[in-house]
């Protein structure tokens, strides 16, 4: 039985039309609510226009959060992060719901990071089109493609930086 989830969206996917494109529904930002992951902070991750959290003891992250529907979201949005960054509960702070677990894509010891901080005014302004372009294709291999293939329908579609 499905347990509803919530999701802390804090790069690319606080854009709704990169929700849209990976919970394959309409995902509006009336939907979202405004939370923050607390002990982290927000990197680019090396040789992409997405970041990741990393633990950062005096840290915070703004972000959203996303209800998923079904188990069947919450493994679209695992495929789309791919096999470097891992949905883990972490608990959230929420003016609106107080402190309540959700899902966190966060980072693998292998993901390599520059550092700087990401922007998602930045990322809209210099690589939006492109990335929704990039990111259909890659969602549309979702349970047919293996990993190998996907990765390269990654790579070949642009959607890195």
């Amino acid at each position: 039985m499905f347990r509803p989830m919530l999701l802390f969206a804090y790069g690319t996917l606080l854009d709704p039309d990169v929700r849209r494109i990976v919970l394959n529904r309409p995902s509006p930002t009336a939907e979202a609510t405004p939370a923050i992951l607390h002990g982290h902070r927000r990197v680019r991750v090396e040789d992409e226009v997405y970041p990741t959290v990393l633990p950062d003891p005096g840290g915070t992250v703004d972000g959203l959060l996303v209800p998923l529907r079904s188990g069947c979201e919450r493994d679209r949005v695992q495929f789309f992060e791919g096999f470097e960054l891992l949905l883990r509960e972490h608990v959230v702070a929420c003016a609106v719901r107080g402190p309540v677990t959700a899902l966190v894509c966060t980072a693998t010891p292998d993901i390599r990071h520059t550092g700087e901080p990401w922007s998602l005014e930045e990322w809209r302004r210099l690589h939006k089109p492109d990335y929704l372009d990039a990111s259909t294709a890659y969602m549309d291999g979702f349970g047919t493609l293996g990993i190998d293939e996907v990765h390269r329908v990654w790579i070949e579609s642009g959607r890195g930086a």
